[in-house]
């Protein structure tokens, strides 16, 4: 996976179904972040995988 392109993917994704702007971070050891408002929504770290599709939509949904 190419986690630049997976970033900018999930960027968009957000800004135009949700219109909300994220903070998505990728680097070494195959990391990717999503932050939202300050707030974690998702570290591939932190799961040990990569998010499944329609995961982070549905994520920064719940977060009100």
């Amino acid at each position: 996976m190419d986690l630049r392109r997976e970033a900018v993917r999930l960027r968009n994704e957000l800004r135009t179904t949700l219109q909300v702007a994220a903070k998505i971070s990728w680097g070494g050891l195959r990391e990717l972040t999503v932050l939202v408002d300050g707030r974690t929504v998702f570290s591939r770290r932190q799961a040990g995988r990569a998010p499944k599709p329609g995961e982070i939509a549905r994520l920064v949904k719940s977060l009100g």
